[in-house]
């Protein structure tokens, strides 16, 4: 529990107001990451190099802080750089390997005059991994990743061409993930004064949006595949056609994906409207939302007279006939159902679609493009989009505060635009009192140890946000209804990954036992995550005020599907990540707006979300050790989904043509290789390669080949040679360097490791770790694990594996001084319970 505060904030101010941000570097990453800090108040200074060349992103990464031109090359600027990151309380090294110990700026030196300081390095890859030394180029670390091979599932599935996305996800995570290392070490130092330096590898950090995509749960139930095809094409044909995949021809590729297609589900895809514009649905295995769906489009009596039935999703066998079990529906059932949603909408326009299926609670969305959602008034008037008057590009559209934490004493300040300053910038005078530092020992706590977390979400971004907070060191408790609504897929399967670590109880919220329960465990809780919407938190007891009745200073986290700092419009409608992904632009620039593409399964947006709120749950935290009160965090899918693609969310307003020269370059489609000769994929003698390099170093390279700097020319060329003679051909090209491009089932295979009794890993030498182990499910389970927060111990203390609901309900109640009398009562009631009733199965077959 929290002990007494140790410092005051004065009313109203930012959560980290007062906190000193140094980042060094002017890479995407740790401009994220030290955005992420100054939206909630922190003194953010930005040192870039004098050569640096602005674009239009810097409107929104470069809001609310202050920015230094040094050249950290001479020793002016680095004597300059030291003094300053010895006055910083967190230091973001994003300079590239090896840089800031020959600038004199490495931990070691900052330590030595400051032994407070919380210290971020965010490689490419992990310092003592094999592949330190390769340059952290978003697109190697992708190649390295699985992103080009295993977004798209039956690309995947098949072995197809890799295709390129522009998304950057392994800066946006490793951003994420470098705000939280940063604020939770800090959260540490204000309890017993000592900093730390903390490695946060982006390709650790792309593995954590990927964790779905990589898991294997050996011998699960083929509805849990991806895609849902049968078994035996699955395990005998598809192997033999991935090897074979680069002498296949187009047709027979096309054939292929034609096959693979008609197993695809209605009620999770893409429709073409009236209008000609396309409309995503994602209503499928859910109580509610599947027959809603159908009931909105006014097909669904049709469809019961034909023979279709309104069942459960945990159903096992059954006649393949039920609308609300997607993975059980016959060949039959599953064309009719994509007929008839089909010709239903082709009879209006997309846009009244969407009206008439979020009215009826039905996630679904029409596919924008990002330009389209940076205008919409909706995403205007819910502040999901801010438009700033930037001091270079004018009023600028872009994404809004991604995390709005609001208080009696602490309050998210408004955005606003960054500022240059001059050499002789100081920080801002001292107005935190921090403890001098105790005992050594103390290190070896993991920083949120003592603080208790209530999960009361599911699916994908609140579980991710409590088992962050569990990694971290908290203890987590997760609390399930006595009836679940959403299917066997969402609540179990991605269960697996992200329950991990956690207790788990049963309790009916809705019920007068459930809400002693509920009051019990908020008084004994810190910090409380729930995904509800207003009106449903509202009855349940478990909004933000109903939260601080029954403990004043419980911080509340909501995550929403698309409410803004100022909610919107939208705010009270249900949606899920692939509904995102269409809305915000990601499945138009993934592929067409006409010919919409998922980019990835909740890889793109949920789990960005879940740690966006876990790092807004720390920053609570921390304002509240400061001497704060509690809080109500909020975030939301809509800016989960927006700080992913966060290089592309910006329009400056009236832009012309001309204007678009200052936008960062982006590729598009599913034909897109990279952004040019030197940032491309291509097809080596070997296998398929990423290279990258810097344009003024194409000309080097080109002479290398000996052929003109042209994809074309290149693509030639590098046919001819395998990756090793690529690799040695570009040693000597600073910056430069080529990537195998890999699939996560043979990272999985060359990474993971055999789980042993011992629940402590030791990652050093390794860059991604996978850990294969015992499930209760039955079989054996690899999932990646959190080596994305690496410190000084080189060792990861395992999660211990996701509980099925109400495992944990009568130790729990035991916990909350229920007597055995009252417990047997409340089991007999139904207020508790200690299983599902409708799981027959952890995995339902």
């Amino acid at each position: 529990m929290f002990k007494q505060p140790t410092g005051s904030l004065p009313q109203a101010q930012g959560p980290l107001a007062g906190v000193r941000v140094l980042n060094l570097g002017g890479v995407w990453a740790g401009r994220v990451a030290s955005m992420l800090l100054a939206d909630q108040g922190a003194e953010v200074l930005e040192i870039n190099a004098p050569q640096r060349r602005a674009t239009l992103d810097e409107a929104m990464l470069g809001r609310g802080k202050k920015s230094l031109v040094l050249d950290l090359t001479s020793e002016s600027g680095q004597r300059r750089a030291l003094c300053l990151a010895q006055g910083a309380h967190i230091v973001m090294d994003n300079l590239g390997s090896g840089r800031a110990a020959r600038f004199g700026i490495d931990y070691g030196a900052v330590a030595a005059g400051n032994e407070g300081v919380v210290y971020v390095s965010i490689p490419g890859f992990a310092s003592d991994s094999p592949s330190s030394e390769v340059p952290a180029w978003e697109g190697l670390i992708a190649a390295s990743g699985g992103v080009y091979t295993d977004l798209n599932t039956i690309d995947a599935a098949i072995g197809g061409t890799p295709i390129f996305t522009a998304v950057p996800m392994a800066s946006g995570y490793g951003a994420v993930h470098a705000a939280i290392a940063a604020i939770a070490g800090f959260h540490a130092r204000i309890l017993n004064g000592r900093g730390g330096h903390v490695e946060v590898p982006l390709a650790d950090a792309l593995m954590s949006s990927m964790s779905l995509l990589a898991m294997q749960v050996e011998g699960q139930p083929q509805r849990f595949d991806l895609p849902p095809i049968p078994k035996e094409m699955r395990e005998v044909a598809l192997p033999i056609l991935r090897d074979l995949a680069d002498h296949l021809s187009a047709e027979q590729t096309g054939a292929l994906k034609k096959y693979m297609s008609q197993f695809a589900r209605a009620q999770f895809a893409f429709h073409e409207c009236a209008d000609g514009r396309m409309i995503f649905l994602n209503a499928l295995d859910h109580l509610h939302q599947s027959k809603a769906c159908l009931q909105a489009m006014g097909v669904l009596d049709d469809l019961l007279a034909e023979g279709m039935i309104v069942g459960t999703p945990y159903e096992e066998g059954g006649e393949g006939d039920n609308i609300s079990n997607a993975g059980g529906l016959s060949a039959f059932w599953n064309a009719r159902l994509k007929v008839v949603l089909a010709a239903r909408f082709k009879t209006r326009p997309a846009a009244e679609w969407e009206a008439i299926l979020q009215r009826a609670k039905v996630p679904a969305a029409v596919v924008r493009t990002a330009d389209e959602w940076l205008t919409l008034p909706e995403s205007l008037a819910g502040g999901n989009v801010a438009s700033l008057s930037d001091p270079v590009f004018g009023m600028v559209n872009q994404a809004g505060r991604f995390v709005t934490i609001e208080s009696g004493s602490t309050h998210s300040p408004d955005l606003r635009p960054g500022e240059a300053v001059g050499a002789g910038y100081e920080w801002q005078p001292a107005t935190l009192r921090l403890p001098v530092p105790v005992a050594s020992a103390a290190q070896k706590r993991k920083p949120l140890e003592g603080v208790r977390v209530l999960d009361l979400s599911n699916i994908i971004a609140g579980p991710v946000a409590a088992r962050t907070l569990k990694e971290l060191g908290a203890e987590v408790i997760r609390v399930d209804p006595p009836m679940p609504v959403a299917g066997p897929r969402m609540t179990m399967w991605f269960g697996i990954d992200v329950n991990q670590g956690k207790r788990a109880m049963i309790a009916d919220l809705k019920t007068e036992v459930g809400q002693d329960i509920l009051k019990r465990l908020v008084e004994n809780t810190d910090v409380v995550i729930h995904n509800f919407l207003d009106d449903s938190a509202e009855r349940l007891g478990i909004s933000a005020d109903a939260l601080a009745k029954l403990k004043p200073g419980v911080i509340s986290c909501q995550i929403s599907a698309w409410g803004g700092p100022n909610g919107g419009p939208f705010k009270d409608y249900p949606a899920f990540d692939p509904v995102l992904q269409a809305a915000t632009g990601i499945t138009a620039r993934y592929g067409t707006l006409h010919a919409p593409a998922l980019h990835g399964i909740a890889s793109c947006v949920d789990y960005i979300t879940g740690f966006t709120a876990a790092a807004g749950c720390v920053q609570a935290l921390v304002a509240k050790r400061l001497g704060g009160l509690g809080a109500h965090v909020r975030t939301s899918l809509s800016m989960g989904a927006q700080l992913v693609q966060f290089p592309y969310m910006v329009r400056q307003v009236g832009m012309s043509v001309a204007d678009e020269t200052s936008r960062t370059r982006e590729a598009s489609g599913q034909n897109a290789r990279g952004f040019g000769a030197g940032y491309a994929l291509y097809q080596a003698r070997d296998g398929w390669v990423f290279l990258a390099c810097r344009e003024r170093d194409l000309s080097v390279i080109s002479t290398r080949l000996e052929v003109a700097a042209t994809v074309n020319a290149f693509a030639e060329a590098i046919a001819q040679k395998t990756f090793e003679q690529l690799r040695h051909l570009l040693a000597s090209v600073p910056g430069a360097a080529v990537a195998r491009v890999t699939r996560l089932d043979a990272l999985r295979k060359s990474s993971a490791i055999e789980a042993g009794e011992a629940d402590v890993v030791d990652t050093s030498g390794k860059s991604v770790v996978m850990v294969r182990a015992p499930h209760p499910h039955g079989t054996a389970v690899t999932l990646p694990i959190a080596t994305w927060y690496r410190c000084a111990s080189k060792t990861v203390k395992l999660l211990s594996a996701a509980p099925a609901p109400g495992t944990h309900s009568v130790e729990v109640l035991k916990e909350l001084k229920y007597a055995p009398a009252q417990i047997d009562a409340m089991l007999e009631a139904g207020g508790t319970a200690s299983q599902w009733q409708l799981l027959k199965h952890y995995l339902p077959h």
